[in-house]
């Protein structure tokens, strides 16, 4: 089973992006889509019970849309909003098990209020929706 999640808040601008992008994915036997704005320990419970898990976000720097994998890494800030490597810790942490993780990315400009995209997100669509793909098929081309 895999699970899929687009982090990211629809008002934000290109922060929507994850969102966006997890929402378009039609149906697939054998995968769960999520949209959050932000990770938070409640979503443990839903990773140790999948395989995979990719997380779909916005990122402030890139040039293209990327996938890495994301290894467990203690969360070192405050607050209840966690990284990808954060939450997986979390879930070894309590549950004693992790899904393979990774991490898409999509580079971004426009962070502001609204809910349009910027040119700059809006041209990394089509290469983030085929990564997306490529990830659910196991065959993309992961940065390490």
């Amino acid at each position: 089973m895999d699970l899929v999640i687009g982090i990211g808040n629809r008002l934000r601008g290109d922060d929507g992006i994850g969102p966006s992008i997890v929402e378009g994915l039609p149906a697939q036997t054998g995968v769960t889509c999520r949209v959050v704005h932000q990770l938070t320990p409640e979503l443990v419970m839903q990773l140790v019970e999948v395989d995979r898990v990719l997380f779909v976000d916005a990122a402030i720097s890139g040039e293209a849309p990327r996938i890495e994998a994301v290894c467990p890494r203690p969360h070192s800030g405050l607050g209840h909003a966690m990284t990808p490597a954060a939450l997986m810790d979390l879930a070894r942490t309590i549950c004693h098990k992790t899904p393979k993780a990774w991490l898409l990315t999509v580079p971004g400009i426009d962070f502001e209020f609204g809910e349009r995209f910027s040119p700059v997100a809006t041209a990394h669509l089509p290469e983030a929706t085929h990564l997306l793909h490529a990830w659910l098929a196991g065959s993309v081309p992961v940065t390490t």
